[in-house]
């Protein structure tokens, strides 16, 4: 997806797939404490709706924070400025490579499903190793590939409709690294990063019908390029066939709720850079 399609859908990304995405918050910011470190000062790359830079703030961290959308970075600053725990966060609009912010500054960094975004991965990666202090932690995020209840959700509502996206550039030759926890470890490693630890992370997402439907009709993922591209009476079958599933999915209190995974991997800067 690229940064001007992320243009102006903030609101719905955040109730629907940016709150799938905070699944995982959590997880990232036990991560980024391993070792016994307190919370110091730490970058979230690709912050998009702010979600883990607010909760970083929350638990104690010196947060700075940066996205290539000015949108998104508009309603993550706004998001933060209502909380009195999440007021300092220092907002950027930046894109990487190329982020302005100083070397060895930062005790963590985390990327919470970022660097799925970005096209040249080992080189974002590497200047994220250069922001970080000998001895501090990258946490970084990816959806795997593999069957989840979700993609089977949208790929039953494609073939019942006919409505597919147009064909999706790939990332430049060799750029690509396989999403699985051996892949994600060996990306960081490949740039440098030792004590490598990848594991997977489980959890039920519960959503309300609306919601996740507001990020399919902004555009957003694989289902959502599908419903851009079609025709307003196939828009309109695709939210039928959806209509007609989700009362299978959705539990006693009334949100859909699916059983999902996700990729998480850390790696250290050496405390001796070599």
């Amino acid at each position: 997806m690229s940064y001007a399609e992320w243009a102006g859908i903030a609101a719905p990304y955040s109730r629907s797939f940016g709150a799938l995405c905070a699944s995982t918050i959590p997880e990232v910011l036990t991560e980024a404490r391993v070792g016994g470190h307190a919370p110091g000062r730490v970058l979230d790359a690709g912050t998009g709706t702010g979600e883990v830079a607010i909760a970083a703030a929350a638990a104690g961290w010196q947060v700075d924070a940066f996205d290539a959308e000015p949108s998104m970075i508009a309603f993550a600053t706004e998001s933060a400025g209502a909380r009195a725990d999440a007021s300092s966060i220092r907002f950027t609009t930046a894109t990487l490579p190329g982020i302005p912010y100083p070397d060895q500054a930062f005790d963590a960094v985390t990327a919470n499903f970022a660097i799925n975004h970005v096209d040249h991965p080992r080189e974002c990666l590497a200047e994220l190793w250069q922001k970080l202090v000998p001895g501090g932690r990258l946490v970084a995020t990816v959806w795997p590939w593999e069957s989840t209840p979700t993609g089977r959700l949208w790929r039953e509502i494609q073939d019942e409709t006919g409505a597919y996206p147009p064909p999706a550039d790939r990332l430049p030759a060799g750029s690509d690294f396989d999403r699985s926890e051996d892949g994600l470890a060996g990306l960081l490693a490949e740039c440098g990063f030792e004590d490598v630890r990848a594991r997977r992370v489980r959890f039920t997402w519960r959503v309300a019908a609306d919601d996740l439907w507001s990020g399919v009709e902004a555009g957003i993922a694989v289902i959502g390029y599908a419903y851009a591209a079609a025709a307003p009476e196939t828009r309109e079958r695709m939210r039928a066939a959806y209509d007609a599933r989700t009362p299978a999915l959705t539990g006693a209190d009334g949100l859909l709720h699916f059983e999902l995974s996700a990729v998480l991997a850390s790696g250290v800067r050496p405390a001796v850079a070599g």
